[in-house]
């Protein structure tokens, strides 16, 4: 019996070493924050006057498959002519669609494969809020009115479109998805035509106009024209993650720059459920109401088997580093660790969705 305990507790001990030794040794990506430069941001009071004006155009997409009002989208594209002349003059410029947007800056070697740099100019509704009339302004460059804008929510801090700077941010429905990465892109492309500086490769800018309802009218047009012309890209850069302040990421020690290189699967479902009315005096037994529900508890009750995928692998040698030892041990001892690992992960909604396509429903299907 003796022997028998001490040889399990001699394997205990070797299984420790192991798993200790992985840790220490697994070659998580090193960080020296402290000689390290970041990117160093240069304030401009005119680029942030143009984005807020932007902000306060109500490109609002809604309804099925872009069915929705485009007068805005004529609005939007007025202003960014007007922003910015220089890309106008300086690129090809071409509608897709009417209001799909295409810029070509021409590279100095045509040899090359071009690059392509997305985003879109609508954006979601500013939501069901108790809406109060308040008429604000947008403003050309030159101080001259373009269009009224009413309706501030009580819900805001500031009106979903007043495209208020305030307290070191700016405010407005699409200031993050996608508006920001839209000016950035024309602030930037702006400022290489500027200081005339010629890439070796085309840049291609792209902006679809119905992207939150599907982008069957905006995104799927243009590249179908990008196809007509028979160009190829050497990359192409979408909305992606965002730079997240330290706790913002369960379990990372710090700042965060999450780089999306990949998107998960997704599958629309229709659910119909058939049963009786009755009324409110005398309801069914079993209302058909009461059958969908008990059919959406189920989906959300039997997720998905959680996996870590290679590209995830890749995600937590990256910023593993900045990780508590305890996570450390469990990614570099996967062997062994894995069901461990993946039931912390699975614990927390945003490293969940590093793990698994999640069976959601969204606000509409909920009601």
């Amino acid at each position: 019996m003796k022997k028998l305990l001490f040889i399990i507790l001699s394997l205990f001990i070797i299984l420790i070493i192991i798993i200790l030794i992985k840790t220490f040794t697994y070659p998580f990506k090193k960080i020296n924050s402290a000689t390290s430069q970041g990117w160093k941001f240069v304030k401009n009071d005119s680029a942030v006057q143009r984005f807020s004006g932007g902000l306060k155009i109500p490109t609002v997409s809604s309804g099925e498959l872009g069915k929705f009002d485009y007068s805005t989208f004529d609005t939007i594209k007025e202003y960014l002519k007007t922003s910015y002349p220089l890309i106008y003059e300086n690129t090809e410029f071409t509608e897709v669609n009417k209001y799909g947007l295409v810029f070509k800056l021409k590279g100095s070697n045509p040899s090359l494969d071009p690059i392509l740099f997305l985003s879109h100019t609508d954006v979601v509704p500013p939501g069901d809020a108790d809406i109060k009339d308040k008429s604000e302004n947008i403003f050309r460059p030159d101080d001259k009115p373009m269009t009224p804008v009413s309706k501030v929510s009580e819900d805001w801090d500031f009106g979903p479109f007043s495209g208020a700077v305030a307290n070191g941010r700016i405010y407005g429905r699409g200031a993050i998805d996608m508006k920001g990465m839209l000016f950035s892109l024309m602030e930037s492309m702006n400022n290489l035509i500027k200081n005339k500086h010629i890439p070796q490769r085309d840049i291609y800018l792209a902006f679809g106009f119905d992207e939150e309802v599907g982008g069957q009218q905006g995104a799927a047009k243009i590249a179908e024209y990008f196809k007509s012309k028979n160009i190829n890209f050497d990359a192409v850069y979408d909305e992606g993650g965002l730079i997240l302040e330290k706790g913002s990421v369960a379990g990372i020690d710090s700042d965060v720059a999450v780089i999306g290189c990949a998107e998960k699967g997704f599958l629309s479902v229709k659910i119909k459920v058939k049963g009786l009315g009755g009324h409110a005096s005398m309801p069914p037994m079993e209302s058909a109401i009461g059958k969908a529900a008990v059919i959406m508890q189920r989906l959300e009750h039997d997720q998905m088997k959680p996996m870590i995928t290679p590209l995830i692998n890749q995600f937590f040698t990256n910023i593993g580093g900045s990780m508590s030892f305890v996570n450390r041990m469990g990614i570099s001892n996967q062997w062994l660790l894995k069901p461990v690992l993946l039931s912390q992960l699975t614990k927390n909604n945003s490293t969940n969705a590093l793990v698994r396509n999640d069976n959601r429903f969204n606000d509409d299907e909920r009601k």
